[in-house]
């Protein structure tokens, strides 16, 4: 009788937002090792990979197989994206000669985020705040005090505490944070920002940030639309007064994320926000 081995090195990578250290947004909390698995099951000939993913957030998976006597349906090492609150087969692992012994062992890392999101450029976002409010960008794109590497993209709107905040585009949340009531220039408030996270459709993420205790009006799995409520302005986290921190984020292989470059409806068309610039959402 032939003898079968597996060896299941699991070898799990805990990622957050890498943003600049100097940045106040700490991010999305440390993705829990057991969210995403990946099972083996038995089929003719061989065995078949499940994965699954609890998040409601898509995860990139990178898998590397090494294989006696087996062939695999998928290029290895394999990259894979799986979307969130789903379980997939994402490849067949077939004995080339049965009458030899066969066998596998694997590691897999994953990060969160879809690495092949592709951005809609062209898109308008809506301001993040009351239609007819007004306010000033204080730090816009590549910022001198932050906005710097990969958090470039990153936007500062200057509002009192309080100030109601809407989504600037549609998509599912998937991450909030509350709990936090300080904040100051001191670095070790880096990682304790209020925020929400909401997923779009393309794969990239919206980050809402430096929210007031208990400043959250959506919950995690909702599904918002433009302009909708998702909670307060506040001064939480690595701050020097209270404002809105936005940002759009894609995920980076490897893990991590990079910032990008959006554009906002204004009176004046769908234009790039400027530093120092005051505007009205409508």
């Amino acid at each position: 009788m032939n003898k079968e081995r597996f060896q299941n090195i699991k070898r799990m990578r805990l990622v957050v937002i890498a943003l600049s250290v100097i940045l106040v947004v700490s991010g999305f909390r440390l993705i829990q090792e057991n969210s995403v698995t990946i099972d083996k099951r038995e089929i003719k000939n061989g065995v078949a990979l499940y994965a699954s993913n609890t998040n409601y957030y898509p995860v990139t998976i990178e898998l590397d197989a090494d294989l006696t006597n087996m062939t695999s349906s998928e290029k290895n090492p394999l990259i894979t994206v799986l979307k969130g609150r789903s379980e997939e087969k994402i490849a067949e692992l077939k004995v080339k000669d049965p009458k030899s012994s066969w066998g596998m062992k694997y590691s897999y890392i994953f990060y969160q985020g879809s690495i092949f999101a592709k951005h809609n450029d062209k898109m308008g976002y809506r301001l993040p705040f009351k239609i007819g409010e007004k306010h000033r960008l204080d730090q816009g794109y590549n910022g001198n005090f932050s906005h710097s590497g990969e958090s470039r993209y990153s936007l500062d709107f200057n509002m009192e505490e309080g100030t109601e905040i809407y989504s600037s585009r549609a998509g599912i949340v998937v991450e909030t944070e509350e709990s936090y009531s300080k904040g100051g220039s001191d670095k070790s408030f880096l990682d304790k920002a209020n925020y929400v996270t909401i997923l779009h459709d393309d794969g990239t993420f919206a980050q809402y940030s430096h929210l007031r205790k208990n400043g959250v009006t959506v919950r995690i799995g909702q599904k918002v639309k433009v302009g909708e409520r998702i909670g307060y302005s506040g001064a939480t986290g690595y701050v020097t007064g209270p404002h809105l921190h936005f940002t759009v984020l894609k995920a980076k292989k490897g893990g991590g994320f990079i910032s990008i470059p959006v554009k906002f409806a204004t009176k004046d068309g769908i234009i790039t926000l400027k530093e120092k610039e005051t505007y009205t959402a409508y």
